[in-house]
C-alpha cells in the first residue's frame, strides 16, 4: 500500500532528492573530470558547474531537512522551523550529527569546485588531468563525510557494521553511475567523435565494475533488511525496493544497449543522436530512481528495523 505523504513529509522527501542528487553530482562529476571528458574548456567548465550546482542543492536539501524536522516537532507552521531552542536540542541528536557531516561535505565540494571554476577561467589553454587532482581528493573526502552521515540516520543507524559498509558501497556505485550521466550527455556535443567514442568505451568498461558492486552490496543489504521473501513482496518498504530494482534493471538494459550498439556505431554526427537520446532516457530513469529511493528512505522502513 502506497503511503500518502503529509506536507512536511513531502518537503522532507524533496530535500532528500536534493541530497542524493548532490552526492551523485560530486562523485559522477569528479569521475568525468578524471576519465570521461574531451579536455575542452567548454566541457570542463560544464562539469565543474554541474558539481557546484549539485553541491549547492545538496547543502540546501540537508539544511532544509533539518529545519523541517524541527518544524514538524514544534507544529506551528512555517515559523516553527526556525525555533532556536528546539534547533539547539536537535543539534545534540543523531539528526544533528547527520546534518553537520552532510553540510560539511557539500560545503567542501562547493567551495573547491567554485575555486576551480575561477582558476579555469584564467587559463589560456585548458589544463591537464593533474590540475584536477586536488579537486578529486577533496570531493572524495566530501563524499566520505556524506556517506559517514548515514550511520546516524533512520533505520540504517541500527543495522550491523557489515550492512552499513554494504550501503556505503552501494551508494558509491549508484552515485558514480547516475552522477556520470549528465556529463556524458554533455560529452556527446563534443566536436571530436573519436573522443566521444573512447570516453563511452571507458565508461562502458568501468560500468561493469559498478554493476558488480551494486549487485554484491544489494544482495548483502537484502539479507540484512529482510527476514523472508514475503517481507519484500508484502511490505511497503519491500514493494518500494522492488520498484527501484525494476528501474535499475531498466537503466542497466539501456546502458548495455549503449555499450553494444550505440557507442561502437559512432562514425559521424548523425550516429551520435541515438546515443544522446538513449542517455536522455537514462537520466529520466535515474531521476525516477532518486524519487523512489527518497520515498522509501523517508516514509517507510523495513518491518524488522522500524524505529520506535
Amino acid at each position: 500500500m502506497v503511503t500518502v505523504p503529509s506536507a512536511w513529509e513531502l518537503a522532507s522527501l524533496v530535500c532528500k532528492i536534493f541530497g542524493y542528487f548532490g552526492a551523485a553530482s560530486i562523485v559522477g562529476g569528479s569521475l568525468c573530470l578524471w576519465l570521461y571528458n574531451d579536455g575542452s574548456r567548454k566541457n570542463l567548465t560544464s562539469i565543474l558547474k554541474y558539481i557546484a550546482i549539485g553541491a549547492f542543492f545538496g547543502f540546501q536539501g540537508s539544511l532544509l531537512y533539518f529545519l523541517i524536522q524541527v518544524g514538524m516537532v514544534i507544529d506551528k507552521g512555517f515559523t516553527g522551523m526556525f525555533d532556536l531552542g528546539m534547533s539547539s536540542i536537535f543539534l545534540e541528536t543523531q539528526l544533528g550529527d547527520t546534518t553537520v557531516f552532510r553540510l560539511g561535505g557539500f560545503v567542501l565540494s562547493l567551495v573547491v569546485s567554485l575555486f576551480y571554476l575561477h582558476k579555469l577561467s584564467s587559463f589560456i589553454r585548458p589544463p591537464g588531468q593533474l590540475f584536477f587532482r586536488f579537486l578529486t581528493v577533496s570531493n572524495f573526502i566530501a563524499f566520505l563525510l556524506i556517506v559517514f552521515s548515514f550511520r546516524f540516520s533512520g533505520h540504517i543507524s541500527v543495522l550491523s557494521s557489515l550492512a552499513k559498509v554494504s550501503i556505503a558501497i552501494h551508494f558509491l556505485a549508484f552515485a558514480a553511475w547516475i552522477g556520470s550521466l549528465y556529463p556524458l550527455y554533455r560529452l556527446t556535443y563534443s566536436e571530436n567523435i573519436d573522443l566521444i567514442q573512447s570516453g563511452m568505451k571507458r565508461f562502458g568498461k568501468h560500468a561493469m565494475v559498478v554493476v558488480l558492486m551494486l549487485l554484491l552490496a544489494g544482495v548483502s543489504m537484502l539479507f540484512e533488511l529482510f527476514n523472508s521473501f514475503s517481507e519484500i513482496t508484502d511490505t511497503p518498504y519491500g514493494q518500494a525496493l522492488l520498484s527501484k530494482l525494476i528501474l535499475v534493471l531498466f537503466i542497466f538494459a539501456i546502458a548495455v544497449l549503449n555499450k553494444t550498439k550505440f557507442s561502437p556505431g559512432l562514425v559521424d554526427r548523425a550516429s551520435i543522436i541515438p546515443l544522446r537520446n538513449s542517455i536522455r532516457i537514462e537520466i529520466v530513469v535515474a531521476i525516477l530512481i532518486l524519487c523512489v529511493t527518497s520515498y522509501f528512505s523517508t516514509l517507510v522502513g523495513p518491518a524488522s528495523h522500524q524505529m520506535n
